[in-house]
């Protein structure tokens, strides 16, 4: 036994003893292994290694003549407070394997993480009289999950935290008297990207970011997503300096930015909440206090770009009202709780029914008959609104192609809404409908309110050209109430315009009123459109619009909204309504 491992053994069985077969490798196996290996005697003073490998050499830096008689922890430099050196110490004591990580040095000086597994060798007598320790320099992969670790914790572009990493430092943060948490969002930043390049933006967000942390009293930071904002503040001892505090900082957040080539003035909008200090606020108020901060800026959004606002409970308790209400009008489709309703329209001339508007309604289980205008805000918000949309359209469609089996020639109306007509291919849901039902185009309408002229793209041309080209009406509702000009009834392929019931009130009474609803009527009869004017409810109404030309109308005067067997039954027995006193 000449080499260095054949010694330690005989080290370890002198007195009779033997070294355990499983640990007596031969010194050749020993040194082809990647790891580092070292064997420490416990029967002499100080542990020293009696062995190592060349692995552990290279690893170290250090020679084997410079580590054999010597207790490993000169390794550890002057980091002798380590957790993991405890544990190792601990293991020893008590005979047992361990596998700890701490940190090295090697001969150079540099810094390495170790994996340091260690295993009792016992003699014969089943007594520890060695440790073998295998070490592994796991330095590039420790490295690589800090790095994924911070990854995981901040945003990429600014290197702020991202959300959960933000609520991670709140949670750190000692707080008095309470926290100011505010939310900004820079209301350009998609302009910016689009004029300037996504590199512009990124200054921006760097720019804002370091606004940020500038700012007097902000202890934690983060970029939410996109060009939204949180920090967190101290909060002033005294609560009424609170909103002066916000407002300076939202003043060092509005001040012009520097761009590659430009200077830009941009509006950011902002939101705050504040909580009190208390001893357990971190764990129970950290994200409440997040959540209403972004609640506050939403209320702010709606206001108005570069608003500010504080958080208002009303504005919580409108939240929950919606989410409550999104997840009863999800369940409302599945249980096919809603219905259509429909309004007659009147040919004033002689009362037939030529056309008819369906109304969405719902059936709710507890509260009974809702009219639309207590829920289509929310289904519109949710995007809930395009399938309930597509179900409307398809129910109107039957009901059109029902009555007109039965031989009552009437056109069905629907409104579209904004939400559904931007979102969703109409003209392809037409088609799929129209295939479906057996319905002809023309039994079907589609109306639009202004607002979806706001946004005259090529898109919503061609749509438009496509439903007239399929032979479906196109109507526009409440004409005079938003975008629509004249000029649109000329340029766009519309088959009706409704005058909004506004016109009609006081018609007799107001000559400025009478002389636009004239107006409106004659630009409709030149382009061969049809003018329908909604609402009357009064004889004089009618009288009047009779009066000044208007063909068609509907309104209570004529008839309530009905459901569909209701209406079945109404032109089975009267196709014609009365029109006259």
């Amino acid at each position: 036994m000449n080499g260095p491992f054949q010694r330690a053994a005989r080290l370890a069985t002198e007195g009779g003893a033997t070294l355990s077969l499983e640990l007596a490798l031969n010194e050749q196996t020993l040194e082809g292994f990647s790891d580092g290996i070292a064997v420490a005697d416990l029967s002499m003073p100080d542990y020293p290694l009696v062995y190592v490998n060349s692995a552990f050499e290279r690893i170290s830096g250090y020679q084997r003549g410079e580590l054999l008689g010597r207790n490993c922890r000169f390794l550890q430099g002057d980091e002798r407070q380590q957790p993991a050196i405890e544990a190792m110490a601990q293991a020893i004591a008590e005979r047992r394997d361990a596998t700890v990580v701490l940190r090295n040095y090697r001969r150079d000086g540099t810094p390495f993480w170790n994996e340091l597994r260690l295993c009792p060798l016992r003699n014969a007598d089943g007594k520890v009289t060695h440790y073998l320790g295998n070490m592994r320099d796991v330095t590039s992969i420790r490295d690589l999950n800090e790095q994924l670790a911070r990854a995981a914790i901040h945003d990429e572009v600014t290197d702020l935290l991202n959300r959960r990493g933000l609520l991670d430092r709140l949670a750190t943060i000692e707080a008095p008297h309470g926290l100011l948490m505010l939310c900004c969002d820079i209301d350009q930043l998609r302009d910016v990207n689009a004029t300037y390049g996504r590199a512009a933006g990124d200054v921006l967000l760097r720019e804002m970011s370091q606004r940020l942390e500038r700012c007097t009293g902000v202890v934690a930071a983060g970029r939410l997503g996109a060009g939204q904002f949180a920090a967190a503040l101290q909060r002033p001892p005294c609560p009424s300096e609170a909103e002066a505090t916000v407002a300076s900082l939202h003043a060092e957040l509005r001040l012009p930015f520097t761009l590659p080539g430009a200077l830009v003035s941009l509006t950011v909008t902002l939101g705050w909440a504040s909580c009190a200090g208390s001893q357990s606020w971190v764990a129970a108020e950290a994200e409440p206090l997040l959540i209403k901060a972004e609640a506050a800026l939403y209320a702010a959004k709606a206001a108005g770009r570069g608003e500010r606002r504080v958080f208002d409970p009303a504005i919580e308790r409108e939240s929950r009202r919606r989410l409550r209400l999104t997840a009863e009008l999800r369940n409302a489709l599945a249980q096919k709780e809603f219905a259509l309703h429909y309004q007659p329209k009147v040919e004033l001339t002689s009362g037939r029914v030529i056309g008819l508007e369906a109304l969405l309604r719902w059936q709710h289980p507890v509260f009974g008959l809702q009219p639309p205008d207590r829920f289509l805000p929310v289904a519109e918000q949710s995007g809930l609104i395009v399938e309930i949309g597509a179900w409307a359209l398809a129910e109107a469609a039957r009901t059109a192609a029902e009555l007109n089996r039965r031989g009552h020639a009437v056109q069905i109306a629907v409104n579209v809404s904004p939400v559904q007509f931007h979102r969703d291919d109409i003209p392809g849901l037409m088609r799929r409908i129209l295939t479906e039902t057996g319905a002809e185009p023309g039994w079907v309408s589609v109306e639009l309110t202004e607002t979806v002229l706001a946004d005259r793209t090529a898109r919503t041309l061609a749509c438009f050209n496509a439903l007239r080209e399929m032979g479906i009406g196109l109507a526009m509702d409440d004409f005079g109430t938003g975008f629509a000009s004249l000029d649109q009834l000329r340029s766009l392929p519309f088959t009706e315009v409704k005058l909004d019931r506004s016109f009609v009130r006081n018609l007799d009474r107001d000559p400025v009123q009478s002389a636009i609803v004239t107006g409106v009527l004659g630009v409709a009869h030149a382009l061969g459109i049809t003018a329908i004017c909604e609402g009357v409810e009064t004889e004089a109404e009618r009288r009047h619009l009779m009066m000044l030309g208007c063909p068609v109308a509907q309104g209570y005067l004529f008839s309530l909204p009905l459901a569909q067997e209701d209406l079945f039954w109404l032109l089975d027995k009267h196709a014609s309504l009365p029109v006259t006193a």
